[in-house]
């Protein structure tokens, strides 16, 4: 797939409550709509693991259209990588710290600071993330598309300025002009690793059905 570097449109100020899904442009009821609303953090419980979470975390768009992130809760970095069409949730669970059944915690607290290299489903490697230290955040540039609050080469106290966490309520609005399917994941450390905070856009041709 020849994936092209998507374009930024905005990064924005506090915006108010919205619903979890929203969507607008749409040409008719089966077909991708040109933008959709994605909370980045469940904006009903702003702390702890339970804030963790993409909402919703799987969503279809046309190309050229735009996912609005809206960041709720504190520490959050947002991600984008493309992946297979292929890759499930399954796909990169299982590639993340095991889960108790009863609690669905990590049960594993050396993970996120461990190494690790997450495939996609044709097993390509899509994400290194090193060891912290040096790395305090997931920051493989190598076909990331676009990321906040990441750290600077691999200077643990290095981050761009004022992003050491997306603030609350920020919007980061962000235009897809490919077609593919695209991880979306915070690059917390715990909270992608450990927490399993990660969705995915698909991006389809325009007036396509969705899948």
């Amino acid at each position: 797939m020849n994936i092209r570097r998507a374009t930024l449109l905005l990064v924005a100020a506090v915006v108010p409550a919205i619903p979890l899904s929203t969507t607008t442009g749409a040409q008719g009821p089966h077909k991708a709509p040109a933008d959709v609303i994605v909370h980045f953090g469940d904006p009903l419980n702003l702390a702890g693991a339970i804030n963790q979470v993409v909402l919703p975390d799987e969503v279809t768009i046309h190309k050229d259209g735009t996912v609005t992130f809206v960041v709720n809760g504190p520490g959050h970095g947002i991600g984008i990588y493309p992946v297979s069409k292929e890759t499930t949730r399954d796909d990169i669970t299982a590639q993340l710290c095991p889960h108790d059944p009863v609690t669905n915690e990590c049960t594993d607290p050396t993970f996120p600071n461990a190494d690790h290299a997450i495939h996609d489903s044709k097993d390509r490697v899509i994400i290194v993330t090193g060891t912290n230290p040096p790395f305090a955040r997931i920051d493989d540039p190598t076909e990331r598309l676009f990321a906040t609050s990441i750290q600077i080469g691999a200077v643990p106290t290095a981050f761009l300025p004022g992003t050491t966490a997306t603030a609350v309520g920020t919007a980061v609005q962000y235009r897809f002009t490919a077609t593919g399917r695209f991880l979306v994941m915070c690059v917390n450390r715990n909270h992608g690793l450990s927490n399993w905070m990660f969705g995915f856009v698909t991006v389809v041709g325009l007036g396509v059905d969705q899948p």
